[in-house]
């Protein structure tokens, strides 16, 4: 009869020479790419608030845009659509006047909603 530890020795032996070596890699993650990421989810985080406002919630029923798909649409837009669309919100007045430029950004979005439904 064998040893037990001997066939166990054979075997893992046997395993190590027959199986691909296993292997791992590893990649640094640039300093650009962490900031492109935060900045993707604070401007996705401010088109969020903006759309939870009440007024522009009235505003979307008004135009039978249901909430809950202009959420899902503004989630799927890309990093670049996400950017300028945050960084229109940040330059509408306080007072809720609307330029032209702004007014027609607003149509295309709601246009673009309605198209998809």
């Amino acid at each position: 009869m064998k040893n037990p530890a001997a066939t166990f020795a054979t075997a893992l032996l046997a395993a190590s020479l027959l199986l691909p070596p296993l292997t791992a890699q590893a990649g640094l993650i640039g300093t650009h790419e962490i900031l492109a990421e935060q900045t993707l989810q604070a401007d996705r985080d401010k088109v969020s608030e903006f759309l939870n406002r009440a007024d522009v919630e009235k505003r979307l029923q008004t135009l039978q845009v249901p909430a809950a798909l202009a959420r899902s649409r503004v989630d799927a837009l890309t990093p670049a659509e996400t950017a300028t669309l945050a960084r229109q919100i940040d330059t509408l007045p306080a007072g809720g006047a609307l330029s032209g430029s702004d007014f027609v950004v607003i149509l295309l979005v709601a246009l673009l909603v309605a198209l998809i439904l």
